[in-house]
């Protein structure tokens, strides 16, 4: 009887650990899809910054001869 008990209690153990480890490679998970969101989306703020027309002559220059192009037509 008590080795029947023991191994009710050992395997009670067994899962609780398994849960345990799961829950926190979820969260581990979670949290690896939250970094990468967060660079993906600083990635894109920051090629969005690079191409504004504003910070860049050349890309000024062919939009005002696009409009004066388009005006003209």
């Amino acid at each position: 009887m008590w080795a029947d008990a023991d191994t009710w209690f050992e395997r009670q153990q067994q899962e609780a650990e398994m849960q345990r480890l799961q829950a926190e490679h979820i969260a581990t998970m979670r949290a690896a899809e939250e970094e990468k969101r967060k660079n993906l989306a600083n990635d894109n703020i920051v090629e969005n910054e690079d191409t504004q027309p504003s910070d860049d002559p050349m890309a000024k220059a062919e939009a005002e001869a696009i409009a004066n192009g388009a005006a003209s037509s």
